[in-house]
């Protein structure tokens, strides 16, 4: 009897040690930074985590709205030790996937010759999203249905969703002189790579290391969440709220490697980093959110759009002040004097705003299925004096690039 129980026991610990290398990959294998698996952010708790897409088209900055935290990186009170023992397994599978040879399509994508045969089509016609024809046809773009975030009855009526007819230009391009004039910022910005990867890397750094939520965080974690193919959040605002202006000049500089930056190569009559922060922050209008993301992107294959709006909202209803919430965009190349699409989204111009319905939850973005012909969509281009575009979020549709060639774009809100 001892003996058959013991041979049952042995043959038990052999099925489970062939049971168990096979979950164990499973698990590492799930949670890799392999094909699937991106950097994007839009909330603090999910930035430097590595979510998993669930469309091709996700869209710029809204990725991780629709993702979960990797197990390893949620906290379940369990050890230091073991969640440091799943990172660096992860971390050993991400590098035998990056050793691995790229796939034939991996060779054939080609994104700056891709972008090359694009037209940035700054004509584009107005879309009319609420023409009758438009909203019975099956394949139009049209707003995906959600519920009421309060009473949970379906959000159907488009009707309420109708603005004023749009009369503005829809998209403007800016240039860092406009903004800094006399001192050849733009083409310093356009020619010399070593100062957008500073600045970007300055901006990056100033801004992580002055936000409370990051403080407590590991090296580890921190150091995923800084690192250049990582996407980052913050908030670009650097004056304290409700500080007398009599103590204005007191207050302690916060983008203190972006001075730096800035006056290493552009020389003393440079912006500080606040200022230049601020500056951009002011484009966005009367009461912005102050939200500031580094966004990276899909830069390894040709994507579908995924049109959305960010807020949905033009204007501070309790102000009654009219349109006047916009969003920015700096673009950050990734060669020098390039001219090109795929560094901005891409949208479509509205011949009526879009406005968010009554009821839509304020932090989540408003998503669109369907599709448009490729004549009405706007792919903005990057150039000398064209560093920077604005626009109103309820006056487009807009969406990652359908090719990304950038090394990453800054969206100020």
């Amino acid at each position: 009897m001892h003996y058959v129980l013991l041979m049952l026991l042995l043959l038990r610990l052999q099925l489970l040690q062939a049971w168990f290398p096979a979950a164990s990959s499973f698990f590492v294998g799930a949670f890799s930074s392999s094909n699937g698996w991106l950097h994007e952010a839009s909330s603090p708790r999910t930035q430097g985590r590595r979510i998993k897409s669930r469309s091709a088209g996700s869209d710029e900055g809204i990725l991780n709205d629709r993702g979960r935290h990797p197990p390893f990186l949620r906290d379940h009170g369990g050890s230091r030790k073991k969640r440091a023992r799943v990172v660096n397994r992860t971390e050993q599978s991400r590098r035998r996937h990056e050793e691995r040879p790229s796939s034939q399509n991996d060779r054939l994508f080609n994104p700056k010759n891709l972008t090359s045969q694009q037209i940035p089509n700054d004509d584009a016609l107005s879309l009319n999203l609420f023409h009758v024809t438009n909203q019975q046809d099956p394949s139009f773009i049209k707003r995906k249905i959600e519920k009421n975030v309060n009473s949970g009855v379906v959000l159907d009526d488009n009707d309420e969703c109708k603005g004023s007819k749009v009369e503005n230009s829809h998209l403007e391009y800016l240039s860092l002189d406009d903004l800094f004039p006399n001192m050849n910022f733009g083409n310093q910005f356009f020619t010399n790579g070593k100062f957008r990867n500073d600045i970007r890397n300055a901006m990056r750094r100033d801004i992580f290391f002055t936000t409370p939520a990051y403080a407590n965080l590991s090296p580890k974690v921190a150091s995923m969440m800084l690192d250049d193919d990582s996407s980052l959040q913050g908030s670009w605002n650097c004056i304290p709220k409700n500080v007398p202006k009599d103590m204005m000049a007191s207050i302690p500089q916060r983008m203190m490697r972006l001075t730096k930056v800035l006056q290493d190569t552009l020389g003393s009559e440079a912006p500080t980093g606040d200022e230049f922060m601020m500056k951009l922050g002011q484009l966005c209008g009367v009461n912005p959110s102050n939200h500031w993301i580094d966004i990276i992107g899909i830069k390894d294959r040709k994507i579908s759009h995924s049109w959305h709006q960010d807020t949905g909202v033009s204007f501070d209803k309790s102000d009654n002040i009219g349109t006047s919430k916009y969003t920015v965009m700096l673009g950050f190349p990734l060669e020098d004097e390039y001219t090109g699409c795929g560094v901005f989204s891409h949208v479509i111009k509205l011949d009526y705003q879009h406005l968010a319905p009554d009821g839509h939850n304020v932090n989540e973005p408003i998503l669109f299925e369907g599709t448009v012909d490729d004549s009405f969509i706007v792919r903005p281009i990057f150039t000398l004096g064209k560093e920077i575009i604005r626009y109103g979020d309820v006056d487009v549709l807009h969406s990652a690039p359908d090719v990304t060639y950038r090394q990453s774009v800054m969206r100020f809100m």
